[in-house]
């Protein structure tokens, strides 16, 4: 079924995209360690795109898993039928957090159920990953087969790293992992322009005391520090690790 209708959002990849794209994969959970290469293959098969809030990213039956989604920054709605009652379900996806990827890992052997909607509830940018590409990538990268093979048994054996993910600290350090750039020329990684903890607690989904408690802690421990009006970040490793 054709996407073009709603492929109105602005595409960024002739500008920042593969940069982004990579930053973005390297940071979310099941791509985390890979080898550059590998990295780079799947941010080649990605495009970056931005979504305002309110505005549809896939119309209720749209969604045909044809590629799978990394939320670099915003929120996603997602609705989709309750098989049983037949009533609609809320679900969100925040910054950091990956939609799809168990259909794109699986292809056409599980069709990608037809009920299921999404919309921008913030204002977001998306790396969206040909899953064409990803099982191709699968079979020639075994690092990332184990990747995957280890990101899906945690999830269905509940291991509790797992659960950590989803906390409100490491969402914000997720959060500002993504917003972390590199700086040739200082050869440092910065966040140019910090955002406030209103607006930083908003790209984590946590409440804005969380978000202030998780700046403080970089800070605290040596991982960043301020320079107005943003941050530098001393620790990358550390910051992705805590991130995980």
């Amino acid at each position: 079924m054709s996407k073009e209708p709603f492929m109105h959002a602005n595409l960024q990849q002739s500008f920042d995209g593969p940069d982004a794209a990579a930053s973005a994969i390297a940071q979310a959970a099941p791509f985390r360690d890979l080898p550059e290469p590998v990295v780079s293959s799947l941010a080649e098969a990605s495009s970056v795109r931005t979504y305002s809030a309110g505005e549809t990213v896939f119309a209720m039956g749209q969604f045909d898993g044809s590629e799978f989604m990394i939320v670099r920054s915003g929120k996603l709605q997602i609705a989709h039928a309750d098989p049983n009652s037949g009533s609609m379900l809320i679900e969100h996806v925040g910054a950091g957090e990956i939609f799809g990827l168990a259909w794109a890992v699986i292809g056409e052997e599980m069709r990608a159920p037809a009920g299921v909607s999404l919309a921008a509830e913030q204002d977001c940018e998306i790396v969206a990953v040909d899953a064409a590409a990803l099982r191709l990538i699968v079979s020639q990268r075994p690092s990332l087969t184990r990747n995957l093979m280890l990101y899906f048994a945690r999830k269905v054996l509940g291991d509790e790293r797992v659960s950590e993910e989803s906390s409100p600290e490491r969402r914000v350090f997720a959060a500002l992992s993504t917003l972390a750039e590199r700086d040739a020329v200082a050869a440092e990684w910065r966040i140019a322009r910090m955002p406030k903890h209103r607006e930083l607690a908003d790209r984590a989904n946590v409440d804005e005391a969380d978000a202030a408690n998780a700046v403080a802690k970089l800070i605290q421990t040596g991982v960043a520090r301020r320079n107005y009006p943003g941050l530098i970040i001393d620790d990358m490793a550390q910051l992705n690790r805590l991130a995980r």
